[in-house]
């Protein structure tokens, strides 16, 4: 299935001298799949060495004492493994080397042995090392995260709505496509974003079989929660994971540790979140405590809302219904507007960066801020009865810098005094 990513890796091809390419993300969001693609149709060929399943190269790799021995090693195996391969016309896939000590240091020293080599290095991480930030001239690091509508629109063969999205700034839809695209983003709502559950939905059109496998899926998660940890840890990082959903639906968004353990001490459960994190299984939300830029220097990393991996699995979580009868608006609106926060906090990121939550000292709360050229950009979320109409207003009063807003909602795309409107199924396209 097209991924956006290809655009990147495309980019990685072209470098004269190719930096380490090395791609991040959670288990399930389709790194093997889409790197082995990516190679067959880029380089002559590729040897794949997945290190869950290589005990032998795993150890190699892991010999962190001794590096010129290890490189030595690699070598040596790369060649009773494959035998004579023209290496400089094949990528090397590293597969799974999270649990690799000092990993980037180790294949920061193999290049300077292998200028002409291609390596990309898979890991089922978020984590970014002190060193591999600080070699951002040897690193390529791409973080990958569940499909986007567009991507699933195109995994759907139904590129020519892409393209009538893209143009709809200036020819809106016409009532068959807007239409079918509200049609396909209900569906999408209830299957989500994991590569492997939206194939077999394509395949089946079975929203059974989709609920099977996020169920699935979420206890592969909490099997490797389980794996990952120490018993002590495991357990915290557990009681997070489960009390993610029913944080998400209330009003306040704002994760409490309370709310996971009653008993829970800030620094053991902002370990445990830390490590959530790093798997890749949630995310972040940061508040802002003022609306300037450049907005990071203006984060509160103590207050933060927490949001799961994808908006299918959070509905699984819910036990909500996965039937042909629901309706988008339905959708929407569940559990208090979470399902429509997620789905929004996954797009908008996907397209803009970093994206922040801001409240005012009384009541009023702007789910999601962004950084402009300008000034801070307030989004706002149209979907139902807005009882809260007032955030945006209250937000601008305080931010005059901030003339533009966004409203997302089920209308097309359109600009009404300063608020730019963008359809649900257009974030990543505005």
């Amino acid at each position: 299935m097209y991924r956006n990513v290809i655009n990147d890796l495309a980019a990685w091809y072209e470098e004269p001298r190719k930096r380490i390419l090395y791609i991040k993300g959670a288990c399930g969001v389709g790194k093997t799949w889409t790197i082995t693609d990516f190679a067959t149709g880029f380089f002559d060929d590729y040897k794949l060495i997945d290190l869950s399943k290589d005990s032998h190269f795993k150890n190699i790799l892991s010999d962190s004492e001794d590096k010129a021995k290890a490189i030595a090693l690699i070598d040596y195996t790369l060649k009773e493994y494959f035998g004579d391969v023209d290496f400089t016309k094949t990528l090397l896939i590293f597969d799974q080397v999270q649990d690799i000590p000092y990993c980037g240091e180790l294949f920061y020293e193999y290049t300077k042995m292998h200028r002409n080599y291609a390596i990309c290095l898979i890991a089922s991480s978020m984590v970014i090392t002190e060193f591999e930030y600080h070699h951002k001239d040897v690193f390529n690091i791409i973080r990958m995260r569940p499909m986007t509508f567009d991507e699933y629109l195109i995994a759907n063969k139904a590129t020519p709505l892409v393209t009538a999205i893209e143009n709809s700034k200036s020819t809106p839809l016409n009532p068959v496509e807007e239409a079918t695209v509200l049609s396909m983003l209900r569906d999408y709502m209830v299957v989500g974003g994991m590569p492997g559950i939206v194939k077999a939905y394509i395949k089946s059109k079975d929203f059974d079989e989709v609920r099977k496998l996020q169920l699935e899926l979420i206890e592969q998660y909490e099997s490797l929660i389980r794996k990952s940890f120490p018993s002590a840890m495991a357990s915290r990082c557990r009681r997070i994971w489960k009390s993610m959903p029913a944080q998400l639906e209330r009003d306040n968004k704002k994760f409490m540790y309370r709310f996971a353990d009653e008993n829970a001490r800030s620094r053991e459960y902002s370990d445990a979140t830390f490590n959530l994190c790093n798997l890749g299984l949630a995310r972040k939300l940061p508040r802002l405590t003022e609306c300037k830029l450049p907005l990071e220097s203006y984060v509160d990393y103590k207050s933060f809302e927490l949001f799961m991996i994808d908006h299918g699995l959070l509905r699984a979580t819910y036990g909500l219904p996965s039937n042909d009868t629901i309706s988008l608006e339905e959708i929407f609106a569940e559990k208090n507007g979470a399902v429509a926060e997620q789905y929004i906090f996954q797009e908008l990121s996907n397209k803009v960066g970093f994206v922040y939550y801001w409240v005012s000292k009384a009541t009023a709360r702007v789910p999601f801020v962004y950084e402009g050229n300008n000034a801070a950009v307030p989004v706002d979320i149209r979907f139902m009865e807005n009882t809260k109409a007032q955030n945006i207003k209250t937000f601008k009063s305080k931010n005059d810098a901030s003339e533009v807003s966004i409203k997302v909602s089920l209308s097309q795309v359109g600009l009404d005094n300063n608020i730019f409107n963008i359809p649900a199924y257009g974030l990543w396209n505005m």
